[in-house]
């Protein structure tokens, strides 16, 4: 359950992130979506790249650009489990292997859920790291950029308030 009150603030374990093993172009449905569990840190990033629009008439010598692509990455870490429900040992196995499903790319759809939105959208898995400290507890992450269009909507009625995936 969430920790939001009405018009505040919300922390980061507030936000669960699913995946589902996909292509770019066959968006997965809803049961087709696996928690991704044990998550510390989630970041999302958006980047347009841009053309330069100026030229010998542009106003008062002002530079003018118009955006080209737009680029959304995804990244994240957690703290590594065995238990099958956090769906990590899934996850990793994909990025390492990934099969003809996908035709052998690490593609994953994910959906970030949020007391604001939801993003949603195909992304290729470009890293998964794994760190096992001799004395410390053993940790995963991985980044993915955008595979395709990524859309932002509101969180569905049903579903708000619900967002921690544990």
């Amino acid at each position: 359950m969430s920790q939001t009150c009405d018009k505040g603030s919300f922390l980061g374990r507030d936000v669960a992130v699913f995946y589902a093993i996909a292509c770019p172009n066959a968006k997965p449905n809803d049961e087709a979506y696996k928690a991704l569990g044990m998550m510390r840190g989630k970041s999302l990033s958006v980047e347009w790249e841009t053309a330069d629009a100026t030229a010998d008439k542009s106003a008062d010598y002002t530079k003018e650009s118009l955006v080209t692509y737009k680029s959304v990455a995804f990244s994240g870490d957690g703290v590594s489990r065995t238990e099958e429900i956090h769906n990590q040992k899934a996850l990793k196995r994909h990025v390492i292997n990934p099969g003809e499903t996908t035709g052998a790319q690490p593609y994953v759809w994910l959906k970030l859920v949020s007391p604001l939105d939801v993003t949603e959208g195909p992304f290729l898995c470009t890293s998964f790291k794994e760190e096992d400290p001799h004395d410390d507890v053993s940790t995963w992450s991985i980044e993915c950029e955008s595979a395709g269009k990524v859309t932002v909507g509101d969180v569905p009625e049903e579903d708000a308030g619900t967002t921690r995936d544990g």
